[in-house]
């Protein structure tokens, strides 16, 4: 059996084909609205708060999901579309609430206008087309993030001196993801080859198997570390199936039942042969479009993103002697005046360790000229602090300053990172004993 969806074949007319069964009739209009609401003209739910909120569309849904929510679901608890990085937020559920009956109330009117259509070969044909183009942007979209390390970039600093019980299942993921360049780079490679392989109709087959076995595993992901894609990627995974819907017999008669398979019959876009051709570059132009400006999108956010303080400052400095107010500080665990570590990383955030263990920050405004940063609590205008630093001998530093009106002093060393396991245990392919957990 060849992978390709679409073989070279001789065009049928759609006139010719036989009449489908009402079920399938029904089945594709559904489908047909329910991707078509999901789909276009954009993102409608809180993965795209981010996006200009002035088309009616969007301010339709809105009007709508609030009010079914709290009038005939009667739900408690924000029902507005916020742009806070997830995507699983009460109003998406309720969105997708909407658009199923949406799609029920819209497949029973087309069924009552149209009941004498005896096929939809040809529309059938375009949803398939709009389908793939989407699922085939959002695959290489996820796997230009992986491969410059825009998704899972490598740790911060903190979480080499955090305990894992700290860390939720979604930061534990990341964190997994974050130490292999290599695991993320084959990640996403398969996620690009699937998206790459789904514009070219001809390979429809091929890609979608590679999208359902690279999705398949992204949504388990989801679903087990609690990562707040659990809708988009459950749709990801529908669409791939879809794709693979006609497909179905003859891959069971191929992989399972080791039994001869023909070639499927295509069905063209157009009646007329050149415009067909002009549709087959026009998709692979959409696919060239999305290439060039998700590598260079996700490129120029990974050099964005992995903006460091600069190598004099930038570590995990653990504290030796820890002054407020004139009064040395003892390093015992009940000492809630007191930090263990002070954590430079990235020039916007200051990291600090109390001796619980616990993991604070504060905004940072780091003056590397003058060797002086500021601390700011965003939610508290009236905190303020403001330090000095200083070397005081080979990866030692001196920090001095104001922490909202008291006067602390701190002797800081840099902790040698060669210390961690996770980072100089390398590759090992002869193994004698087994590795520390």
């Amino acid at each position: 059996m060849k992978p390709q969806m679409q073989p070279e074949a001789e065009p049928r007319a759609t006139d010719e084909s036989k009449s489908w069964r009402p079920s399938t009739r029904v089945a594709l209009r559904f489908v047909f609205s329910y991707f078509l609401l999901y789909i276009f003209p954009g993102a409608v739910g809180a993965l795209g708060a981010d996006m200009p909120n002035n088309d009616a569309y969007r301010r339709m849904w809105h009007a709508i999901v609030p009010w079914v929510g709290e009038n005939l679901l009667h739900l408690h608890g924000d029902m507005t579309e916020v742009a806070n990085g997830s995507g699983d937020q009460l109003y998406d559920y309720i969105l997708l609430l909407c658009l199923f009956v949406v799609a029920i109330v819209a497949t029973a009117i087309w069924s009552w206008i149209d009941r004498k259509q005896k096929n939809y070969d040809q529309l059938y044909e375009w949803l398939r087309l709009f389908v793939r183009l989407t699922l085939a942007v959002a695959m290489i979209s996820y796997g230009a993030n992986k491969l410059f390390r825009m998704q899972f970039p490598e740790p911060p600093l903190y979480r080499f001196v955090d305990y894992y019980g700290n860390s939720s299942p979604m930061g534990l993921l990341w964190t997994f993801m974050g130490m292999s360049r290599a695991y993320s780079l084959f990640a996403g490679v398969a996620e690009m080859l699937g998206g790459l392989l789904l514009v070219v109709p001809r390979f429809t087959t091929l890609g979608a198997l590679v999208t359902f076995a690279a999705m398949s595993n992204v949504w388990m992901l989801n679903f087990c570390y609690d990562v707040p894609r659990k809708i988009y990627s459950t749709h990801l995974v529908l669409m791939s199936l879809f794709l693979l819907l006609p497909d179905v017999r003859r891959l069971i008669d191929f992989f399972i039942l080791n039994r001869r398979t023909a070639p499927s019959p295509a069905v063209p876009l157009l009646k007329d042969e050149q415009l067909n051709r002009w549709a087959l570059l026009f998709q692979i132009g959409i696919g060239a479009v999305a290439l060039v400006y998700c590598l260079n999108q996700a490129h120029g956010n990974a050099v964005k993103n992995a903006n460091y303080l600069p190598p004099p400052v930038r570590g995990i400095w653990s504290v030796d002697e820890f002054v407020v107010d004139g009064a040395v500080q003892p390093p015992l665990l009940t000492n809630a005046d007191r930090w263990q570590r002070v954590i430079f990383d990235t020039p916007d955030i200051f990291y600090f360790q109390e001796m619980d263990s616990g993991i604070g920050n504060f905004t940072l405004q780091l003056d590397s000229a003058r060797k002086t940063f500021t601390l700011t609590v965003p939610a508290d205008p009236s905190w303020k602090a403001s330090f000095t630093y200083e070397d005081s001998g080979p990866d030692r530093m001196i920090l001095n300053g104001n922490l909202n009106g008291r006067h602390l002093n701190m002797g800081l060393h840099r902790t040698d990172m060669a210390r961690f396991l996770l980072l100089n245990r390398g590759f090992h392919m002869i193994n004698q004993t087994q590795a520390k957990r």
